[in-house]
């Protein structure tokens, strides 16, 4: 008795709260019929949730509720949280949560929260329910994430996959996305420079290879859309029908939408690049061991830098980090500025590492002209925007003040 006057509570308090929602769904939920939900939340404030987020709703028999199964769950608290994002080691895992708890969560977070209601067959609900509750155990919630490959929403459309014996991979893998990898992932950093650069940064050639319908379901948005276009067979009583029923929009944040395009930061990149170029200059001129100072902060930075794409490539799992032709423009070989750095406050740079010098600026130059020229154009002029001008400034300061041939000790500067 107690278990159906709290399955009527809980069926009370759903209707409830999605009546009262803002934009309200269009039907309140009959629980009775044990439906199958795909739950899409939109953006939040944090970097980590402006791709969204993808979740599954389904009645549980032994709890006597709606679960919803959410993938991609972490906690900065974790032993090497850190480390392990670092080296794509990571240790993410699945757990369910309750709707009323799920709602009031996202409410709070100011993210839109959207209900699709699968149209499967008794026996694929049911397996669904007992896949996301083995799914759930102790033994079998913890996995390898990946930011692009394998996140709540690749989960998600993996799990409503495997119940419909493969139709959602047949339909979407036939079908083009929109964009590549780094497409999607200029699009939704746009609104921090420092995180839109950074990440074109750090991205590889991989991230450009065009995505198809199923790669793009790594994104919430797409998969949301896809499950309404694919139509399965008639089964179990059931006719032809779409795999899901249309939106119901349970929460509307107030915040504006996603942006659907990509706007090139070329000018943003050069200026902080003429910045940065003019500080290193304007050292320079304040005598040699001006100089000095900007060449090596700056010879030191991009070497910092370049190890750390040079690890990320080889050192890491994070597979979209490889081929990266950043690493022409930074890398470890620019450590030597700091042997410039000592030579022009000491007795000047000798020809030899001035030319080598000149040397770190073609290979920056040449890597740049060559992502260009094998299709990667945009991102590579951003960065060559943004890195070129200090690699100039630098070779120039080391050029100033040159050891005098002949010379003991004396720098000449020019």
């Amino acid at each position: 008795m107690r278990q159906w006057v709290r399955a009527a509570l809980v069926l009370l308090l759903t209707i409830v709260t999605v009546a009262g929602a803002p934009l309200g769904a269009q039907r309140s939920i009959d629980w009775s019929t044990k439906p199958v939900f795909l739950m899409t939340m939109g953006q939040g404030d944090e970097v980590f949730e402006k791709f969204g987020h993808n979740a599954l709703v389904v009645w549980d028999d032994v709890m006597n509720q709606p679960l919803v199964y959410n993938w991609g769950m972490f906690d900065f608290a974790q032993p090497n949280f850190i480390g392990r994002f670092l080296t794509g080691d990571t240790k993410y895992w699945m757990a369910p949560s309750t709707l009323e708890g799920t709602l009031a969560q996202y409410r709070q977070l100011n993210r839109t929260v959207t209900l699709q209601q699968l149209n499967l067959t008794p026996t694929q609900r049911q397996r669904l329910v007992q896949m996301l509750a083995t799914n759930a155990l102790e033994a079998n919630k913890y996995y390898r994430y990946d930011y692009y490959r394998d996140n709540c929403s690749t989960r998600a459309r993996d799990a409503i996959d495997a119940v419909t014996g493969g139709a959602l991979r047949q339909a979407m893998q036939s079908q083009p996305g929109q964009g590549s990898y780094r497409w999607h992932t200029r699009r939704l950093l746009a609104y921090s420079t420092p995180l839109y650069l950074g990440s074109e940064l750090v991205l590889g050639v991989d991230a450009d290879t065009p995505l198809t319908g199923w790669e793009e379901a790594f994104l919430p948005g797409p998969l949301s859309a896809s499950v309404q276009r694919i139509e399965l067979p008639a089964a179990e009583g059931l006719p032809l029908r779409s795999l899901a029923q249309p939106v119901d929009t349970l929460f509307r944040a107030a915040r504006d939408p996603a942006p659907t395009t990509v706007t090139p930061r070329i000018a943003s990149a050069a200026l902080v690049g003429i910045v940065l170029a003019t500080l290193l200059l304007g050292l320079s001129r304040l005598g040699k061991v001006g100089a000095a100072i900007g060449i090596g902060v700056w010879s030191v930075t991009s070497a910092i830098v370049g190890t750390v794409l040079l690890l990320a490539w080889f050192a890491t799992k994070h597979v979209y980090m490889a081929n990266n032709p950043s690493v022409a423009l930074l890398n470890p070989a620019w450590l030597l500025g700091l042997v410039a750095a000592v030579m022009v406050a000491r007795t000047g740079a000798t020809r030899s590492v001035r030319s080598a010098m000149r040397w770190l600026l073609v290979i920056g130059v040449a890597g740049a002209a060559g992502a260009v020229l094998l299709g990667h154009g945009m991102s590579a002029i951003e960065l060559a925007a943004l890195v070129l001008p200090g690699h100039a400034a630098a070779v120039y300061a080391t050029d100033r003040y040159r050891r005098a041939d002949g010379a003991d000790g004396a720098a000449v500067r020019r």
